[in-house]
């Protein structure tokens, strides 16, 4: 191939990334004249845009200017740095990043970007570029540490560091994807080696090809190439260029989104044109291949089964907080234990850019979805509140708070003003249509709320029974946070009384998600929280006025018909309380309406039927504690959680037990490591995760006991923060019982598949 094959080359591979965006030739080097920038995508407070300028003569550091006809309060950018800001916010500065300041002719300057204003804005915006004189030092970019490592010494890009730039990134390149703020760690050590062969030279330009014969599976590869001499190009078959040192003698190669997956006995042919000054000749090259696909540097050691039972519930508790911890979207702490997660959605703002950062994300997508989220956090500080001395016995009292205040700290986030409260970041259409890592999403992040204009009681009453529960975790040992959560609790409790209406007939965004039955038990769940922590009779005396007596459907993110009996009778020991309790587990156990699978599985629904019976069987163990039908509900509730442990030959919770799902439906988790590149290709392969998503349950089998794993089938094997509730809260009620010496196991109930008494 000759010149001519390789513009086509070139123009092939910038075509697949521009899509529609607006390009323009440089009139100088200098100096670039104005285009106009398309706004791709607009709603209520911000707006999306993106401005490409093709490059004709080279840059080293460059500075874009984009130019708006109004006020923009703020802009989100992420493969530049914001330099400056005019006074009346209607031009923005844009500076390199250290890794995207050399651009050869050819290549094209693209930024991405996010503006935020008030109302529903589309504004006229123009983009210019322009060269940067001097440079030679620049203030890197990521927020958490990029490593890439050249010839075998390792620099670290270290946030706000003013450093001098040691790797480029590679030409044509750089704008195409966004830097990931996961950590990116070129591996050393054992790999696949290979040897350049050239197959033709034409002085200065030579076609190569390096073999690497595989021995594993492999989701997502990088090569490390050592070239005899500079290369200042290259143009790869099956791979991209991620990054190269200075002088052109080391080059990072990662896959093309489309040819990941290797199988052992594989070769892996990476053919290539690549460039070099002189006339000496084309350059010998060694080169070492790395499976991206694999962790290889993080274990999870269980604990012991301490108490011997069946089951390690110990192992079960430390696990399913581990994946809350997956689920975190935001600044991670220092502590972060998931070594694939990096920081993610650091732009998540509100309408008038309140800081909307935090929480979890909901399920395998990146949604913030507060509804369930705020049941997810009572759930959890309701298991803790009952059952501490379980959580003490596994290690786990110090993870468990941190995994309640994590939601909670970013839902204090959302309630803005006294009636104004943000339920929800992310559009559901948008964020499912990307499959990738949260740390390198690009779509936009509307935030929607209910105020008084746009009602919701039922998401209010859910956040307000989560600030309720959450000041009772932590009043003890923080009770600045505690009374902070009780003041929230109390103003939302009053909104949600003022201001009637389902939050998903106000937020379109959330019904096709998280829609609202109605909101009558939200309003008698949220007010029974408010009594409990603060035993003020009004509280007590909404509730009643909401209490629904009939069996209910099943617990769960919209129905705590249940749940609010059980607190109803506990707070008042009355029986009409009590005995709507019974009929609702004499509809669910065998005999009733509910659907048992062959192997005793209750199966309320298709859609997560593990969820449905381990929030039921919580909630067993919950009225059993309050002396309801005590060692049947026990019995019952055991067999329901240790079908899922694998009474049946299978663990429906990932990473627990001998055999458990591989394929869960979660971007992160099914992701090879940076900077292999993610997409859909990875969700619909047969392949394993590359993560194991420690703790997590999936949606469970059909009716007949019958389950896929498949990371395509959603509904068997979806998983989401929900789910864990109610079953970690039930492993932590079974623990508790072993502590107490009144486990079914030690009182002569533990035959499974359960029976009616």
């Amino acid at each position: 191939m000759g010149s001519k094959e390789q513009i086509k080359i070139t123009k092939l591979k910038m075509a697949s990334f521009l899509l529609s965006a607006l390009t323009i030739t440089l009139s100088s080097l200098l100096a670039s004249c104005d285009v106009d920038v398309p706004v791709s995508n607009h709603w209520s407070g911000g707006f999306q845009g993106n401005a490409c300028i093709a490059i004709t003569e080279k840059l080293t550091h460059w500075t874009m200017h984009l130019r708006f006809d109004q006020p923009i309060v703020n802009l989100e950018v992420w493969t530049a740095d914001i330099a400056n800001t005019s006074a009346d916010k209607t031009e923005y500065v844009l500076t390199n990043k250290a890794w995207n300041g050399v651009e050869q002719v050819g290549d094209t300057v693209c930024q991405d970007f996010l503006g935020h204003g008030t109302g529903d804005i589309i504004p006229k915006i123009t983009a210019s570029i322009e060269e940067i004189s001097g440079g030679g030092t620049f203030t890197v970019g990521p927020t958490q540490p990029q490593v890439v490592t050249t010839q075998g010494s390792t620099v670290t890009y270290a946030p706000g560091e003013s450093t001098p730039v040691p790797v480029t990134q590679a030409p044509g390149l750089s704008t195409s994807v966004p830097v990931t703020q996961t950590p990116v760690d070129v591996p050393t050590g054992d790999g696949y080696p290979g040897t350049l062969s050239v197959k033709q030279d034409w002085g200065q330009r030579f076609e190569g090809e390096i073999d690497f014969l595989v021995k594993e599976n492999i989701e997502g590869w990088m090569a490390n190439i050592t070239f005899s001499k500079p290369v200042t190009k290259m143009d790869i078959f099956i791979g991209d260029t991620f990054a190269h040192s200075q002088d052109g003698l080391n080059w990072i190669v990662v896959n093309k989104q489309d040819r990941p997956f290797y199988k052992p006995g594989d070769t892996i042919d990476m053919r290539f044109f690549g460039n070099y000054n002189g006339d000496t000749g084309a350059p010998t090259a060694s080169a070492v291949l790395y499976n991206l696909g694999v962790d290889k540097n993080w274990t999870v050691t269980s604990p012991p089964n301490a108490a011997g039972s069946k089951y390690n519930y110990d192992e079960l508790l430390m696990k399913s907080i581990l994946f809350y911890e997956a689920q975190r979207s935001g600044k991670l702490p220092a502590n972060n234990r998931i070594p694939w997660r990096g920081d993610s959605a650091l732009g998540d703002k509100g309408a008038n850019g309140e800081d909307l950062t935090g929480g979890w994300y909901d399920a395998g997508d990146h949604v913030k979805f507060n509804y369930p989220m705020a049941y997810t956090s009572v759930i959890l500080s309701w298991g803790l509140m009952e059952f501490k001395d379980a959580y003490e016995a596994a290690g786990q009292l110090q993870w468990v708070k941190d995994s309640i205040r994590w939601p909670l700290e970013y839902l204090i986030k959302c309630h803005v003003s006294e009636n104004e409260l943000y339920i929800q970041v992310g559009d559901g259409a948008r964020d499912h249509s990307y499959w990738g890592r949260p740390e390198e999403m690009t779509m936009p992040r509307p935030a929607y709320k209910i105020d008084a204009s746009t009602p919701g009681c039922d998401v209010a009453m859910e956040t307000a029974a989560a600030f309720a529960a959450g000041a009772m975790v932590f009043n003890e040992t923080d009770s600045v946070f505690a009374n902070n959560l009780l003041a929230h609790a109390k103003t939302l409790w009053q909104f949600a009384l003022d201001h009637r209406g389902k939050y998903s007939d106000s937020v379109p965004a959330a019904k096709a998600f998280y829609p609202s039955f109605n909101y009558t038990d939200e309003m008698c769940w949220g007010s029974m929280w408010l009594y409990k922590a603060t035993g003020d009779d009004k509280y007590l005396t909404e509730a009643k006025k909401w209490f629904d007596p009939a069996a209910d459907w099943a617990m769960s993110w919209d129905d705590k018909v249940v749940a609010n009996q059980l607190l109803l009778f506990e707070a008042t020991g009355e029986d009409v309380y009590k005995q709507a309790v019974i009929g609702t587990f004499t509809d669910w156990f065998p005999g009733g309406s509910i659907t048992y699978t062959p192997k005793g599985l209750a199966w309320r629904l298709q859609w997560a039927p593990l969820r449905y019976s381990s929030n039921m069987a919580m909630m067993a163990l919950l009225a059993a504690k309050e002396g309801i039908h005590t060692e049947e509900y026990r019995h019952w509730a055991m067999c329901q959680i240790h079908y899922a442990l694998g009474d049946t030959g299978f663990s429906y919770v990932v990473g627990f037990g001998d055999s458990f799902p591989h394929m869960a439906h979660h971007r992160g988790a099914s992701c090879p490591n940076p900077p292999a590149p993610c997409g859909p290709q990875i969700m619909s392969s047969n392949e394993p995760n590359v993560h194991i998503l420690y703790g997590a349950l999936v949606g469970g089998p059909d009716k007949g006991d019958m389950y896929k794993d498949e990371r395509s089938n959603y509904v068997m094997n979806e998983v989401a923060c929900d789910y864990n509730s109610g079953f970690q809260t039930a492993v932590a009620g079974l623990r508790s019982l072993l502590i107490a010496g009144e486990h079914p196991e030690q009182t002569g109930h533990a035959t499974c598949p359960y029976t009616s008494a």
